[in-house]
């Protein structure tokens, strides 16, 4: 069990931090702003309200810091719940024995679809952002931020297998 544990912490904010670490960079060398994590947080606060997307809500000043945290938090969670992902589906088998196709299936494919046919129409963008001026651009970014994600849950799987 604790073997699963330490799986799903180094693998779920790892591959996290990797994710981060590439919208950061993208946002330095091209000016494209990744995910706000405070208007992520503003959104789901604002579920419990009957608001299931964010345009419906009327303030519409930057995010606090009670929205920064909720998001930032969503943020860790979900990846979390994406390694824990691949071990139901996989098995715990997968730790000792990391295989690429479990995480594209996880990190490339499911969340990327999740960001686009969830998160994005939550946030007012629509369904595969088709309510942006950029949609194909938004797209491709999503998917290569995931790619980047699968990376490091690839990666911190190999390392997890390696102790």
């Amino acid at each position: 069990m604790d073997g699963v544990v330490i799986f799903i912490l180094v693998v779920g904010v790892g591959s996290t931090i990797v994710l981060d670490l590439w919208a950061w960079l993208v946002a330095k060398t091209t000016g494209m702003a990744g995910t706000d994590w405070g208007v992520v947080g503003r959104w789901l606060l604002d579920i419990p309200k009957g608001r299931l997307v964010l345009d419906s809500h009327p303030d519409r000043s930057a995010p606090g810091g009670r929205e920064k945290t909720v998001g930032w938090l969503f943020h860790y969670l979900v990846g979390l719940a994406y390694a824990m992902l691949i071990l139901l589906v996989w098995g715990v088998d997968y730790i000792a024995d990391p295989q690429v196709m479990p995480v594209f299936w996880v990190g490339v494919v499911i969340s990327s679809l999740a960001g686009l046919l969830i998160l994005m129409p939550g946030l007012g963008g629509g369904v595969l952002g088709r309510k942006l001026p950029n949609q194909a651009v938004i797209i491709v970014y999503v998917i290569i931020a995931h790619i980047a994600f699968a990376a490091g849950q690839y990666a911190f799987a190999n390392l997890v297998a390696s102790f």
